[in-house]
């Protein structure tokens, strides 16, 4: 009896010593395992022959909200112009929001202009790559993607299990237990995302927790592309936003990085014939995705010192790296200057303040004030760009597009399109991003933005959570 009993708890180390291995070995695989082909990309540079600066805009005046949208207008055009193809790679891309909530009707327009794009010119190939967020994580396909799909629309929704964890801690346990029994089903628990949104199954939801995403946020056809931080999402209709338009070269690249995502789907992408256009200027033009996002802007960070100036206008903050090259950057004597979001509103929910808020804190006592900081002022909608200005003694180098500066979205995790603007300071695109800055810098003409102190906060247990949940990937930012 003695002699089983050693056996028997023998045998349990021993599974317990290999369920712990392969628990560790799962942990480290699910952040180092090699990116699919095609991801985190610098592309080559390109002359840009044109390239324009687009923003969306919502402030307050006499109590009253006033909208500027231009962004969803330039995508129906493109759409509506092209003759060969039309290429979407949209994150958020449905109707879902809060009960008694108006907002424009952008998902169902866009689902109208691409059917009809369809019916008048059948040649053109509408393609759109998506996330599983708009299938509510494995629950039925949501109605406007059926329409799209009867009406000659390739969907193709991204398989993000092959990218790398950045909810790791969690990650790992979920792929322990949960992958194998799959998350499609009737749904009967409420949505995360709005009170009357779809139901989700359990297996949803857990899915969900992983945190993953395919972020990017990009149209483009023959003729041009739009890289932006905008979704055509009714609750985010109302969102301040930045977008640029690019032709050139550059279409073939950000074409090509699609096919990549693609691809790591189990897709294949036509080989569409891209007009050839001269490249010229003085204006260069640079893809970028996932973690090169990062390795281009600390560069041109590392660049910037006295004489120099860093202007960002961003939804989030966090990445440690990038905080280091702000405060190194003021240190050598440049001006920085950060527009951000307070992180209090979140389609209908108040939110903590964090990431921003104790960053902002950090940043501005850690330079002894050489870092100002102010507030975009949001009344129920986000201050939604994400865009950094490096100004420079001979040129400017703008990097925006759908990548917060966080390490979700700049550690080669989520996936995320930006493209590097590299151009003289007087150039017009140069002109116009400063222009928009300064102006919600300023306040010129009206009140967009707040006085640091307004939303600053000194609190040490939400500087210590941000840290844990940059840290660990347990957030949503």
């Amino acid at each position: 009896m003695a002699k089983t009993q050693f056996w028997q708890k023998k045998l349990l180390k021993i599974l317990a010593l290999a369920m712990a291995i392969a628990w560790f070995s799962l942990l480290i695989h699910g952040q180092t395992k090699p990116l699919p082909k095609g991801l985190s990309l610098e592309g080559p540079r390109r002359a840009a022959p044109e390239i324009e600066f687009l923003a969306d805009l919502t402030w307050q005046q006499d109590g009253q909200p006033v909208r500027h949208q231009v962004i969803f207008k330039r995508i129906c055009r493109i759409i509506a112009e092209a003759e060969r193809f039309v290429l979407l790679d949209l994150f958020l891309f449905n109707s879902v929001h809060g009960q008694g909530e108006k907002f424009p009707a952008l998902t169902e327009e866009l689902t109208r202009r691409l059917i009809e794009k369809k019916q008048r010119s059948p040649q053109v190939d509408l393609v759109l790559i998506t996330d599983a967020i708009n299938l509510s994580y494995g629950a039925e396909e949501p109605e406007h993607f059926r329409k799209l799909r009867a009406g000659g629309v390739r969907i193709i929704y991204t398989d993000t299990g092959r990218l790398r964890d950045s909810n790791f801690i969690y990650s790992t346990w979920w792929r322990f237990f949960c992958p194998w029994f799959g998350t499609k089903g009737a749904g009967w628990l409420p949505s995360p995302f709005a009170p009357d949104g779809p139901a989700m199954t359990m297996r949803g939801y857990l899915s969900l927790f992983n945190f993953k995403a395919n972020h990017r946020k990009v149209v483009t056809s023959e003729n041009e592309a739009l890289i932006t931080s905008a979704n055509p999402h009714d609750a985010s209709a109302w969102h301040s936003n930045i977008a640029f338009v690019a032709k050139g070269a550059v279409v073939q690249d950000i074409v090509e990085a699609e096919a990549a995502v693609a691809s790591l789907s189990g897709e294949i992408l036509p080989k569409w014939e891209i007009p050839a256009r001269p490249e010229s200027g003085e204006t260069q033009l640079r893809l970028l995705t996932e973690g090169k996002i990062k390795a281009r802007l600390l560069k041109a960070l590392a660049r910037c010192g006295r004489g120099g100036s860093v202007r960002m206008a961003m939804f989030y903050l966090s990445d440690r790296e990038v905080i280091a090259g702000l405060l190194e950057a003021a240190a050598r004597g440049a001006e920085v200057r950060l527009l951000l979001d307070p992180n209090k509103d979140a389609f209908g929910r108040r939110k903590n303040g964090i990431p921003n808020r104790p960053v902002a804190q950090e940043l501005v006592e850690k330079s002894r004030g050489r870092i100002s900081v102010r507030w975009y002022e949001t009344h129920g909608e986000q201050f939604h760009s994400k865009l950094s200005m490096i100004s420079l003694p001979e040129q400017t180098v703008l990097i925006g597009g759908s990548a917060n500066l966080t390490r979700r979205n700049l550690d080669d995790l989520n996936l995320e399109a930006c493209l590097e603007v590299t151009t003289l300071a007087d150039s017009q695109v140069a002109r116009e991003a400063r222009g928009y800055f300064e102006r919600l810098w300023q306040n010129h003409d009206r009140v967009y933005s707040l006085d640091f102190k307004e939303f600053a906060e000194d609190s040490p247990f939400k500087y210590a959570l941000y840290r844990f949940q940059e840290w660990s990937g347990m957030s949503t930012f």
